[in-house]
């Protein structure tokens, strides 16, 4: 491989490790905005199950965003 071809790859590869740290961020922001989901809807289900089902609950949650 030459030296134009290295420098290529190295740059590539750069790019691909940035892109890569910068999802793994976003893919756990996502996460914890599920998790934190999930709380907030077995918290509600939790206070009001005798008197909702969970498919009103569901619909009360979304609703707020």
């Amino acid at each position: 491989m030459n030296k134009q071809n290295a420098d290529r790859a190295t740059a590539s590869f750069a790019l691909l490790e940035e892109d890569f740290f910068l999802l793994q961020a976003k893919a756990e922001d996502v996460l914890l905005d599920a998790v934190g989901l999930g709380q907030k809807m077995q918290a509600a289900f939790d206070r009001h199950s005798d008197i909702m089902s969970s498919a009103v609950l569901r619909k009360a949650l979304y609703s707020k965003k």
